[in-house]
């Protein structure tokens, strides 16, 4: 987790490279600016340390260009909200906020200090 200055510095660097390329030519320019901007997102959540919920947003942009880029289909849009479902479950598990660490360790502390009590 870094400073919000440093996640504003991540997330803005992310959004100009990603304009560069839609300038150069790499990517289209519709869908090319969501992907641009959900890219962002996710580098900001990600910068801060935020859990899932908070970066899906990034994914979803990036899904929605996806299904625009393909053109829009409905199976598509099923497959995307199917990998939502499963992909926000594995990370919303894995990510632990610094606060949430730290509660859990001191709680641990806590646990092992107490002695036991006899009945």
């Amino acid at each position: 987790m870094v400073p919000k200055e440093r996640a504003d510095q991540v997330s803005g660097g992310v959004f100009l490279i990603g304009l560069a390329l839609l300038f150069m030519g790499v990517l289209p320019w519709w869908p090319g600016i969501m992907f641009v901007i959900g890219a962002a997102a996710i580098a900001r959540g990600v910068a801060e340390g935020q859990q899932w919920y908070q970066v899906s947003g990034g994914m979803w942009m990036i899904g929605i260009g996806l299904v625009f880029w393909f053109g829009f289909s409905l199976p598509l849009l099923f497959i995307l909200i199917g990998l939502t479902m499963l992909f926000g479950f594995n990370v919303k598990t894995g990510w632990e906020t610094h606060s949430e660490k730290r509660k859990n360790e001191d709680k641990a502390k806590n646990d092992e200090q107490t002695p036991p009590e006899y009945v």
